[in-house]
């Protein structure tokens, strides 16, 4: 067995036994690199932060007030029907004119903020063309705005501020007040006429035609 074994080497040669040898050893390590499991990648190592969203939707944030369903607000001066008047809690100052029956063909619509937020328990005070503005509507921010407040409305250029004293007051003078149309005026001098001087602002009450809406809207341009 040794002896054909020798033979058989003398026949192939030692060096190509060698080389043959060698190539099974390089096709069997190719064979267990490409066969072999790969290890992991180091970034499978590496530990990563998680983040979870909160959702801020609904009424869980403090800093932003909740808007109510519906507010009251009290509509006075040159508008159709004044009066208190329930709108959406997302109404703005044109909506309140708009329930009041609109303005009047005397208003004066541009001295106030129509797109002004509304808050409950608000006035909002439509005045006279040329006549002094006592009030105006006073906005508030919407929910998460800063926004800053609208400035009053200011007395127009050439406009007197002196008030009509209603005991003395002509029929035209009359007429220039806040809400008061010629049926209203003429209603104060009868009144006047026939009951003696008004003691009081107050007593316009008492005259046919005019309650505190009405009242309200020219308590601060007249007196006694």
């Amino acid at each position: 067995m040794y002896a054909r074994l020798r033979q058989l080497v003398q026949w192939w040669g030692v060096s190509r036994i060698a080389t043959t040898a060698g190539g099974v050893l390089c096709v069997a390590l190719g064979a267990w690199w490409v066969l072999r499991v790969p290890p992991p990648p180091p970034e499978s190592a590496i530990a990563f932060a998680t983040t979870s969203v909160v959702s801020s939707g609904g009424t869980n944030n403090p800093g932003v007030a909740a808007i109510p369903t519906f507010i009251r607000v009290h509509v006075a001066g040159e508008v159709l029907r004044p009066g208190v008047y329930q709108l959406p809690g997302t109404a703005r100052v044109v909506d309140a004119v708009d329930a009041a029956g609109g303005p009047t063909a005397h208003a004066d619509v541009d001295v106030i903020n129509l797109a002004a937020a509304l808050f409950d328990a608000a006035q909002i005070f439509v005045p006279r063309r040329g006549s002094v503005v006592v009030r105006a509507p006073i906005p508030r921010p919407l929910p998460g705005v800063n926004a800053p407040p609208t400035p009053h409305a200011s007395t127009p250029e050439g406009a007197s501020s002196t008030k009509i004293n209603i005991n003395t007051a002509s029929m035209s003078d009359l007429d220039t007040l806040s809400g008061v149309g010629p049926s209203t005026a003429k209603a104060i001098i009868d009144y006047r006429t026939k009951n003696g001087p008004f003691g009081s602002v107050e007593d316009l009450l008492n005259v046919r035609g005019i309650g505190p809406a009405k009242l309200d809207a020219m308590r601060e341009q007249v007196t006694v």
